[in-house]
């Protein structure tokens, strides 16, 4: 019985063995035939060059042409105030009364002493004409005519002086009227009727603002600036470059800007360039201290443009596989200028006429072997 038992066990056995050996001949067959071919497949760009525009984005502060604070220049009680806040005033309108009988009083002081002043002059004016008519004929020495004369400048100098007072008073008095400097839009009113105001003080009456055109002030990094005079050639061809306006609700305002001013120096402590780009305001839709986002259109003359889908990214670099004449893949990083939804815009990596994988990138080791299936569209597409 054991003899029989240990007879179908080898049998068993050797037909496993039998069995195990032939099924990895035929693997080897068929992976000779190309059954179990696991070199990658994938479909390839060609790289070209050609002109791309690239939208960058940099938060903005919207400030007025003219922002001015409306202070006071006379010490008074406020009387009256004329105008509502955030009304539309025009130049010389104006805004607020102070009490002003405190200067028509020193007002009349001065115009009575200038009065009096002119009768003195014209009594020594009478007094000089008589010692000289006396020197004439003897009566008196010269030196009574030179005294006549010094009391003559003297009174000359008095009326002058009273003159001066007078003009002080009236301008005093006029600045119990508060105007408003500039046209534009009123802020808050920070004084209210029987509120003391007086001259230098910290707190303005109010602010006012002209808003027919905003400026948008926005900061650049040195190495954006630097690419931007790279690619325009010079600062002044900077200041031709659109700019479009994004809205804080994420509307796109309805003119268009330019950029009009680049400051002299990058700030020390965030080593950015202060930008300043004008926008019109013929319906005065933006108002002063609003925000909102500068798209500046940035023209790459000749750029290489790259598929974002035919890169991968590895530890924040982005990198390609090019294809090689030995059906082999090349992994290069490349470096980016810019990039729109789809592409990559490149400055270095890849050069024009080199074809790159597509497809399967995420499958692909640098040096690995290839099937090329067929070729997309070209990357400038």
């Amino acid at each position: 019985m054991r003899k029989i038992y240990r007879t179908v066990k080898f049998l068993i056995i050797g037909g496993l063995l039998l069995g195990t050996t032939l099924l990895t001949v035929s693997c080897n067959k068929q992976a000779d035939a190309g059954g179990f071919d696991m070199t990658p497949e994938v479909k390839t760009t060609l790289i070209k060059k050609q002109d791309a525009t690239v939208v960058q984005k940099y938060t903005a502060a919207l400030e007025g042409k003219v922002n001015v604070e409306v202070r006071a220049q006379a010490a008074g009680y406020i009387e009256k105030i004329l105008v509502e806040e955030g009304s539309f005033v025009k130049k010389g309108q104006a805004l607020i009364l102070i009490d002003s009988e405190p200067y028509r009083i020193q007002l009349q002081n001065t115009e009575a002493t200038l009065k009096a002043a002119k009768a003195a002059l014209v009594t020594a004016e009478l007094e000089r004409n008589k010692v000289a008519s006396l020197l004439e004929n003897s009566f008196v020495s010269p030196i009574q005519l030179q005294s006549a004369d010094a009391a003559l400048d003297n009174a000359k100098a008095v009326v002058s002086q009273a003159q001066a007072a007078v003009n002080e008073a009236r301008l005093n008095l006029s600045y119990t009227t508060v105007k408003a400097p500039v046209d534009g839009f009123l802020g808050r009113i920070n004084k209210r009727v029987g509120n003391l105001v007086a001259a230098g003080e910290p707190l303005p009456l109010t602010t006012l603002s002209d808003i027919s055109q905003m400026y948008a002030y926005f900061s650049i990094g040195e190495a954006d600036y630097y690419d931007l005079i790279k690619e325009n050639g010079s600062a002044e061809n900077v200041l031709k470059i659109p700019v479009e306006l994004e809205l804080s609700n994420g509307d796109k305002y309805g003119q268009n800007g330019k950029v009009d001013v680049i400051n002299g120096e990058f700030d020390k402590v965030t080593n950015a360039l202060t930008v300043r780009a004008t926008f019109p305001n013929p319906d005065r839709v933006l108002r002063n201290g609003a925000t909102g986002i500068v798209y500046l259109n940035v023209v790459h003359k000749d750029a290489i443009q790259v598929p974002i889908s035919a890169t991968i990214d590895l530890q924040e670099k982005v990198f390609v596989f090019v294809l090689t004449k030995e059906n082999t893949v090349e992994q290069r990083q490349l470096k980016i200028l810019g990039r729109d939804l789809h592409t990559y815009f490149v400055e270095s990596g890849v050069e024009a006429g080199e074809i790159i994988a597509a497809t399967a990138v995420d499958k692909l080791q640098d040096g690995a072997a290839v099937k090329v299936l067929e070729q997309q569209q070209t990357a400038s597409n």
